[in-house]
């Protein structure tokens, strides 16, 4: 079998193999899979894409009811979404949203197995390559980011990074390579802001690349110096009407991060224009260095409302309730707090980074700058998993060539002695880089010696059962209206029933976060002028589970017993419902 050959089939079964396991809980239920959170909001988006919503309208007008809220998510994914549905309409009817929810993700798994196996022998040498799958196999944020219903753009981000790192990699001597890393970090960016770090080391690599050999490196730079701020012109203007064009936003893409750009290919054109005058590599790294300061100073001079980053314009208050309930976006340090096994997801980022430091060490000389580069990658993320633990999903499939690569001198002496000390080598290398393997070790440890704070079993179930689709049935049934809603589940309810709520969660509905406040905390005077202004006719919640849990600082409502909240739903019911009666 020819190489090509064989390296495709090694893709398809790798992914065949995932992509069963990932499935096959939704397959033998026969049930369309769960959607809920993120994955969830980003599927009513998909739905009213379908459904006629003007492209550049990405405004969710059923968040922040009755008025509508302001979204910052890019419609690149919305749009595959919305044609997988309309491609299984025909089969499926209303089931066929979900049914895209099922597809997606592991459409975008096969990219990344491809990607990690490329890379992987790019990097490390073909040995690496079949140590890489299996390794991904035994990744545990395969299990989280690619399993059926989760559409929300992590998955995406993460291939595109695996594909800049490549780019980056490929286009240190080949300009159409370059082009590509500027046009996949433009994209990135258009997607989400969370690739920043991976953007900028697109950027600095390139940089450096012509420091060190000016001569090889000036047509790649110049290539991402062009590139880069023309792909983000030309996403801003494929997203953005043309009365919006010029507004600028720190957590989208906006004019912002386009002026960004532009003064990144300016700061290379002229220290690309001066290079004649410079006398050897560190000369040009100051120049450049200082252009590259002087250009985000200026941006930042600009627009000052991007200094405190994405966010940094999120009202304080707002910021102070919403921010530390979100556990995904907590420092290391803080989410680590407490023993629990889902700690385990922190070794993998650790061992694995540590590994391509090894890596380094070992490889033949000539490869280590390609270490180097993946290393400058993996430091921009580890960075980020330090500052945000969510950050572990894309760092531990980044980093997997490190592993794959010790794993394959592993496999070579075991070929080479074929001992039993050989043997453990290789096991050891493949059990100390399996994800999967250490939240098992976590869990039984746990199990064990019960090191995890005890458990409210029926908040638990609470919560697990709020996240099925029969739980939304009644509330469906009802006639459409605004609802005051536990805030968790704001997507869930927009997505399995026609009504509005106040508040969904999402950080630019700043009004929607505020009534809920006073709705909950404000007394029931305080709670009646939200009703009234919002024409709120139900409050939804889960079982169990007070309203105000995921509102940071809040007291738990008080409130059920105000005589305009009459009950709907069963006392024992997942869902809580109850119909706002002001009136005579």
């Amino acid at each position: 079998m020819k190489r090509t050959a064989w390296n495709l089939t090694q893709i398809l079964v790798v992914w065949v193999l995932l992509a069963a396991a990932l499935s096959l809980p939704t397959l033998v239920s026969g049930a369309v899979p769960k959607v809920t959170g993120d994955d969830a909001m980003r599927l009513v988006q998909a739905i009213d894409l379908f459904n006629g919503q003007d492209w550049f309208d990405t405004t969710q007008h059923r968040d922040n009811a009755p008025f509508g809220a302001p979204m910052h998510w890019s419609r690149l994914i919305d749009a595959p979404l919305a044609l997988l549905t309309a491609m299984v309409w025909p089969f499926a009817q209303d089931a066929a949203p979900y049914w895209a929810a099922f597809a997606w993700p592991l459409l975008v798994l096969l990219v990344v197995v491809a990607l990690v196996a490329e890379l992987s022998e790019r990097i490390g040498g073909r040995a690496s390559r079949l140590p890489a799958l299996g390794l991904l196999a035994l990744t545990l944020s395969v299990y989280t980011e690619f399993v059926p219903g989760r559409v929300d753009h992590h998955n995406v981000q993460t291939a595109l990074t695996l594909g800049m790192i490549l780019a980056t990699l490929l286009g240190r001597h080949q300009t159409g390579w370059a082009v590509a890393a500027g046009a996949l970090a433009a994209t990135g960016l258009a997607i989400g802001t969370e690739v920043l770090p991976s953007v900028a080391v697109v950027l600095v690599c390139f940089g450096l690349y012509w420091v060190i050999d000016p001569d090889q490196g000036r047509r790649p730079l110049l290539a991402v110096a062009a590139s880069f701020p023309a792909a983000l012109l030309v996403h801003l203007l494929i997203s953005t009407p043309m009365s919006s064009v010029l507004l600028a936003a720190c957590d989208a893409l906006s004019i912002s991060y386009v002026v960004a750009g532009t003064l990144f290919g300016v700061a290379i054109l002229t220290a690309v224009a001066v290079a004649p005058l410079l006398g050897g590599p560190w000369q040009r790294f100051v120049v450049l260095g200082t252009l590259a300061i002087v250009a985000v100073g200026l941006c930042l001079w600009i627009f000052p409302e991007c200094i405190g980053g994405p966010y940094g314009n999120l009202d304080a208050d707002v910021a102070s309730i919403l921010m530390p309930e979100i556990g995904e976006a907590q420092p290391v340090w803080i989410w680590a707090s407490s023993w629990r096994p889902q700690l385990s997801i922190l070794v993998a980022p650790v061992i694995g980074t540590l590994a391509i430091v090894l890596a380094t060490l070992l490889a033949p000389r000539q490869t280590r700058w390609r270490w180097a580069v993946l290393g400058g990658f993996c430091f921009a993320l580890f960075v980020v998993f330090c500052l945000q633990v969510r950050g572990f999903r894309l760092l531990s499939i980044a980093l997997l060539p490190g592993p794959a690569f010790l794993a394959a001198l592993s496999w070579a002496h075991f070929r080479r002695h074929k001992s039993w000390v050989s043997v453990g080598r290789v096991v050891l290398t493949f059990v100390t880089f399996a994800g999967a393997g250490h939240f098992v070790l976590f869990a039984l440890s746990d199990t064990a010696f019960g090191w995890s704070p005890p458990i409210d079993m029926s908040r638990a179930a609470a919560w697990s059962g709020c996240q099925e689709r029969s739980a939304y049935e009644q509330l469906h049934a009802l006639p459409p209206g605004n609802m005051m809603s536990f805030l968790l589940i704001g997507p869930q309810l927009l997505l399995e029933s026609p009504h509005s709520i106040v508040s969904a969660g999402y950080h630019r509905n700043e009004d929607g976060l505020r009534d809920m406040v006073r709705f909950f905390e404000g007394g029931e005077a305080e709670a009646l002028a939200v009703v009234q202004e919002r024409k709120l006719d139900y409050l939804v919640f889960c079982r169990s589970i007070d309203p105000t849990a995921a509102l940071a600082g809040l007291n738990d409502f008080a409130g059920l017993g105000w005589s305009w909240l009459k009950p709907l739903s069963d006392p024992e019911a997942g869902l809580q419902i109850y119909e706002i009666e002001t009136t005579p």
